[in-house]
C-alpha cells in the first residue's frame, strides 16, 4: 500500500500517495498528509481510492473554500445551535461572496485583506467584523493542522491589518427614564422589565425563571434554567458563573407577589393551562414567544417618551445604577453572572472614573 512516513515536529506522521488517470487519460497523483498513525493513513487511502473509482473524490487542490467551511462548521461540536445559525448567516452573507469560490489552497494574504475590507465597507460593527474574522481564521488554522493546506495565510498577515476587537455596546437609562417608563406600563408583562432593571438578569434567564426558584422567605432569586431563542426551556444557563443567587429587594418581592396573584387568577380562568411553573408566561401557561416579546418591547418604548434602547440594555442599566452607587464591581459581577470580574471591568470601565474620584476624596479625608 502507498503509505509513507515523514517527520513533523520531531514526531512520526504518515501520508498516502497513489496515481490515477483522469477522464482524459492524464496521470495524476492523489496525496494527503497529516495522519498520526499508519492504520489511519491506510484507511484514508482506501477510502480515497473508493471515492475516486465511484467518481465522488474531491481533489484537495480544487476544493472550494465554501465547500470546506460548510463541512468544517457541520462537524464542529463545541458550539451552541444559536452560534451555528449565526455562523451560517455570516458564511452566506459575508464570507462566501468574497472567499467562497476560491480554492482553499489558493487563498492568500491579498484575499484575506480584501475580505476584511469588504466587511468594513458594509458598515458592520467593529465587534462583528472581529468575530467573523476569528471564525474564518479558526477554519484556516484547522485546515493547516490537518495539512489540507501547506501554508496558513493568516500566519503571514500583519498585525496592523487584523481587525481590532470592538468594545461591547453599552447603553442604559437614567433613573428618571426608568421611572417614566415603568409608570407608563400597565401590562401583565411589566414584571419582565422590573426583573431586568432590579436584578440585571439576562432575557433568557427572566423568561425561564420558575416560581420554585423565587425564595420569598430568604429574599433570593436562583438562576437555574433559561428560555432559549427558539422559545424552548433549557435546564441550564449561559456559563457556570450564570448559576447564581440574586438578592431581591422588598420592592421587587412585592411586585413578584402581585404578579403571582395575577398568574393564579389566569390559571383558574383558562380552559386549558400548561403549567411549567414559569414566572413569565402566556395566559395559558406556555413559555413566552421570544419574537413577539421583542415586538412588544419595541412598541412599548416607542409609545413612551424615553430614549430607544435594546432590552439587553436594561441589564446595563442595572449595572450602571449599582456602580454609580459605589457598589463594588465584584458584587456587580456576581449579580450579573459574568464569568470574571475582568468582564465586568472591561464592559463598564467608562463608569469607573466617578468611583475613583470618590475613592481619592475618601482617602484624602482619611489622611488629613
Amino acid at each position: 500500500m502507498p503509505i509513507y512516513p515523514y517527520d513533523k515536529g520531531g514526531k512520526e506522521h504518515w501520508y498516502y500517495a497513489f496515481e490515477v488517470k483522469d477522464h482524459n487519460g492524464k496521470r495524476k497523483t492523489i496525496k494527503k498528509r497529516g495522519f498520526k498513525g499508519k492504520t489511519e493513513a491506510r484507511n484514508a487511502e482506501a477510502a480515497a481510492r473508493t471515492e475516486w473509482n465511484k467518481g465522488t473524490y474531491i481533489d484537495p487542490s480544487t476544493l472550494l473554500y465554501k465547500d470546506y467551511v460548510t463541512d468544517w462548521l457541520k462537524n464542529k461540536q463545541d458550539i451552541s445551535d444559536k452560534t451555528r445559525i449565526t455562523n451560517e448567516g455570516h458564511i452566506k452573507n459575508h464570507i462566501n461572496p468574497i472567499l467562497g469560490e476560491i480554492p482553499l489552497q489558493k487563498i492568500n494574504i491579498m484575499h484575506i485583506e480584501k475580505f476584511i475590507q469588504s466587511m468594513q465597507e458594509k458598515g458592520l460593527s467593529q465587534g462583528t467584523v472581529k468575530k467573523i474574522f476569528n471564525f474564518v481564521q479558526t477554519s484556516f488554522n484547522s485546515a493547516y493542522r490537518k495539512e489540507i493546506i501547506a501554508k496558513n495565510p493568516f500566519a503571514l498577515l500583519d498585525k496592523s491589518s487584523k481587525p481590532r476587537p470592538g468594545r461591547a455596546r453599552v447603553d442604559y437609562w437614567t433613573k428618571e427614564e426608568i421611572k417614566i417608563f415603568l409608570e407608563s406600563v400597565d401590562h401583565r408583562n411589566k414584571i419582565i422589565f422590573i426583573l431586568a432593571i432590579y436584578t440585571g438578569m439576562r432575557q433568557g434567564e427572566i423568561l425561564g425563571l420558575r416560581w420554585r426558584d423565587v425564595d420569598f422567605e430568604n429574599a433570593q432569586i436562583r438562576i437555574r434554567q433559561t428560555l432559549d431563542y427558539k422559545g424552548e426551556i433549557q435546564e441550564k444557563v449561559k456559563t457556570d458563573a450564570g448559576y447564581r443567587s440574586i438578592s431581591a429587594s422588598e420592592s421587587l418581592l412585592a411586585e413578584l407577589k402581585k404578579h403571582r396573584t395575577l398568574i393564579e387568577k389566569e390559571k383558574l380562568a383558562a380552559e386549558e393551562y400548561f403549567d411549567h411553573d414559569l414566572v413569565v408566561c402566556r395566559k395559558n401557561g406556555r413559555p413566552t414567544c421570544v419574537t413577539n416579546f421583542h415586538r412588544f418591547w419595541k412598541r412599548r418604548t416607542k409609545k413612551v417618551n424615553v430614549r430607544q434602547i435594546r432590552f439587553h440594555d436594561l441589564r446595563h442599566t442595572c449595572a450602571s445604577l449599582l456602580l454609580s452607587s459605589n457598589i463594588h464591581p465584584k458584587i456587580v459581577q456576581e449579580m450579573l453572572g459574568h464569568s470574571s470580574i475582568k468582564v465586568t471591568m472591561d464592559t463598564y470601565s467608562h463608569l469607573m472614573p466617578n468611583m475613583q474620584k470618590d475613592a481619592v476624596a475618601a482617602l484624602d479625608e482619611l489622611l488629613k
